[in-house]
């Protein structure tokens, strides 16, 4: 008898380690997205947006937008390629009775695919479709439907493991929706976050610590990032601590109803303050890459550092237009380089045929298996062995920030909180002007109060190259955050080529003349 009460007693201390060894080995979010490599979407599979009066077969719906169901041969040639994440999301707007029940076979073509992608090994990011469509006029009964929704799906996939993620809305709003978005659910937390990790965590099983993901405000960059600066409203809370966030990264970043016409765009910059531009056609300046870089380092400091991993659901270019000079290829690149380089940022391709959209972000063919350029083929099979350039190369100490002036000679150098102690100006005059006043110079001080230099053309020093140096000597101001120059005439009478800001303290900066010559000798050889 004591014999069974010892191997009792060793067989529950055993069930006890090893539960809790299981509890201990579980991957946290960052692990879990660290793991997951690079993403691939397979585009407009089970998300026609084309919502029609007469209901679809299910094969019908799927390739309503060119697309067809993956088969097993084309997942793994996916694989091949180095991509381990598939990312892919429903409407299910045509597919309920009623009762507002989701159509079983809607559901079995959905769990079809997933065994497909994890029997392979590979991780699935699930998201619903924005569903405009479905809600009503009014806004009525929303967020209803919404739980509704996604408490279906969690009790179907809910015996599903780690592999499967689910995110809670895929385009969560447009710039031109933002309004009907805020009419629709009433508050600041328009895209129910809470209310969607609630659903799938109080649905038991495996979905109790399944990562999960909240997308930001906009599909746009620059939105995504810098309009909403309370994190709060944007990532809810979860006991378990198994959330993303996620974003897009196009370029050229815009409303993609806008950039069709090549009309100008609005933005929101850093401070909230709006901007009309309109959408470059190449990528590749040193705006572009310390952009780029900057983007990243927001990333890595507001979310990856603080145990929130990010998801770029979707990365793409509009190579309708941007065709020139490596374009695509530079920010393809440089873009999974950095998504690479730092723990917990994931980025998905955005990849689909070119007859289903206005928009050609066209790579890789799923009927030959061929990719439409060999450069991205030979990217991301490198990106997925981890050869890649790592930006954190190319930063050297120095107190000098110097930057090109563009035509309309209107730029801004922001300092941040470095103390501002001379300025360069680097001017080639095309004629003399009479006046003496050629241009001005802005700065402020910590409390915002500006000042002002007006600059004289006698002020310059001639140079050897026929250019003048016009310096201004801050050491004894307060002057911090940004340096501003503007021009008073037409090109006509003078060329600003640059200007040059010397700080009191040296600093790291990023050298990103090197980063991208080492970027094309990759990408070209």
């Amino acid at each position: 008898m004591d014999n069974i009460y010892l191997i009792l007693l060793i067989f529950y201390i055993f069930s006890l380690l090893l539960n809790y060894i299981t509890f201990n080995s579980k991957k946290s979010a960052l692990q879990l997205v660290n793991d997951m490599g690079i993403g691939y979407n397979l585009g407009n599979v089970f998300n026609c947006c084309n919502i029609i009066e007469e209901q679809n077969s299910e094969n019908e719906e799927i390739k309503l937008l060119g697309t067809t169901l993956p088969t097993k041969n084309l997942l793994k040639e996916i694989k091949k390629n180095g991509f381990k994440t598939i990312r892919f999301q429903v409407l299910y707007t045509n597919y309920i009775f009623n009762n507002n029940k989701i159509n079983s076979e809607w559901i079995y073509k959905i769990k079809e695919l997933i065994n497909l992608i994890i029997k392979l090994d590979m991780y699935i990011i699930l998201s619903i479709k924005h569903e405009r469509q479905f809600w009503d006029s009014e806004g009525r009964n929303s967020k209803d439907k919404y739980i509704n929704f996604w408490t279906q799906i969690a009790n179907e996939l809910i015996n599903y493991d780690e592999h499967l993620i689910f995110e809670s809305m895929h385009e969560i709003g447009y710039l031109a929706y933002l309004d009907s978005i805020f009419d629709y659910f009433g508050d600041k937390d328009y895209f129910l976050s809470q209310e969607f990790l609630n659903v799938i965590r109080n649905s038991g099983g495996l979905n109790i610590e399944r990562l999960l993901i909240v997308p930001r405000i906009s599909s746009d960059n620059e939105l995504s990032l810098f309009s909403y600066s309370n994190d709060e409203l944007l990532v809810p809370k979860d006991p378990y601590n198994k959330l993303a966030i996620s974003l897009y990264y196009y370029f050229p970043s815009e409303d993609f109803n806008e950039i069709n016409n090549l009309e100008s765009i609005n933005l929101y910059n850093s401070l909230g303050f709006s901007n009309d531009f309109l959408p470059s056609l190449e990528w590749g300046s040193s705006k572009d890459y310390k952009d780029m870089v900057r983007y990243f380092d927001y990333l890595k400091e507001n979310f990856a550092e603080k145990g929130i991993p990010v998801i770029i659901g979707e990365v793409g270019v509009l190579n309708d237009y941007i065709i020139k000079n490596n374009s695509i290829e530079q920010f393809l690149y440089t873009l999974f380089s950095l998504s690479n380089e730092y723990e917990g940022i994931l980025p998905c391709l955005w990849d689909i045929p070119m007859t289903s959209s206005i928009y050609n972000n066209f790579y890789f063919n799923k009927e030959n298996y061929k990719w439409s350029n060999g450069k991205y083929e030979k990217i991301f099979n490198k990106i997925s062995k981890g050869k890649f350039i790592k930006s954190i190369n190319y930063y050297y100490q120095t107190n000098l920030e110097s930057e090109d002036i563009p035509s309309s000679g209107f730029y801004s150098i922001y300092s941040g909180p470095k103390r501002i102690v001379k300025i360069f100006i680097n001017v080639k005059f095309l004629q003399h002007v009479e006046s003496g006043y050629i241009f001005g110079v802005y700065s402020t001080d910590k409390d915002y109060h500006y000042t002002y230099f007006s600059i004289l053309e006698k002020d310059g020093k001639r140079q050897y190259d026929g250019t003048s140096i016009f310096e201004i000597d801050a050491s004894k101001l307060e002057l911090y955050y940004f340096v501003q120059v503007m021009k008073f005439f037409e090109d006509e009478y003078m060329i600003i080529n640059n200007l040059t800001v010397q700080y009191e303290e040296t600093y790291l900066r990023f050298d990103h003349i090197s980063y991208k010559s080492d970027i094309l000798n990759e990408i070209n050889n």
